[in-house]
């Protein structure tokens, strides 16, 4: 298996070399958000300088976390599933998706109701009007809070190698178009009734324009059942 190999070959190089790895790892994928931004709504991907020193940190903070995802794999406490089964892929890339946005969901809204974690959060919302870069404005405890989330889950739980690539591919995507300023899904999409469920780019817009609804991330159905959806 080409991925698992390529986690030993990993394995072989000390932590200072991962450091290094793992933090250009995710300043690319910084600049490839920024990229789409640009691509999608050029006028509107600016960085403040304000913001400079946030999307540094929360960086370094994604940094951390992929290093110690990492060493819980090499420890051989997080375990991968390396199977070529498709069903095995399926189920899990569904449980992995439902999941992570029903803890995400439970961690946001919690940000909003808990006075100490809001005054975190507070450096989020700064961005009324979103772009790509307010994605990375976050403040490191909120950064490190999702990224256990998400240890977490993957640790108490195996799941399927191609089912972990495809969940971290889908939140960078939705990360990113649900922080644009323009809505990029179509008109159907709200009226269709499986596509209705999922959450677009004006859903999270409007959750920074009204911070007590909202709080899904890739479904509108938690906030529907918790009845804080717009």
């Amino acid at each position: 298996m080409i991925f698992e190999s390529w986690l030993q070959q990993l394995s072989q190089f000390n932590l200072g070399y991962l450091a290094l790895f793992f933090l250009i790892e995710n300043l690319v994928l910084i600049y490839i958000s920024v990229l789409i931004g640009r691509i999608i709504e050029p006028e509107n991907t600016v960085l403040k300088e304000s913001d400079r020193k946030w999307v540094f940190s929360t960086l370094i903070c994604n940094t951390f976390i992929t290093i110690s995802g990492f060493e819980l794999y090499r420890l051989v406490i997080l375990k991968i599933d390396f199977s070529a089964s498709i069903v095995s892929f399926l189920f899990d890339t569904l449980l992995l998706i439902i999941l992570m946005d029903f803890l995400m969901f439970c961690f946001h809204f919690l940000t909003h109701r808990i006075k100490w974690l809001n005054s975190i959060h507070r450096l989020h919302h700064t961005h009324v009007e979103t772009n790509v870069y307010s994605l990375y404005v976050l403040h490191p405890i909120e950064t490190l809070g999702f990224g256990f989330i998400w240890l977490f889950l993957i640790t108490i739980l195996r799941f399927n190698y191609l089912s972990i690539i495809i969940y971290l591919i889908l939140n960078l995507s939705y990360g990113i178009f649900g922080h644009l300023k323009k809505d990029i899904f179509p008109d159907f999409w709200y009226r269709n009734y499986f596509t209705k469920w999922i959450s677009t780019t004006k859903f999270h817009n409007n959750h920074h324009k009204n911070e007590s609804r909202n709080y899904g991330f890739y479904f509108t159905i938690w906030d529907k059942i918790f009845k804080t959806i717009i």
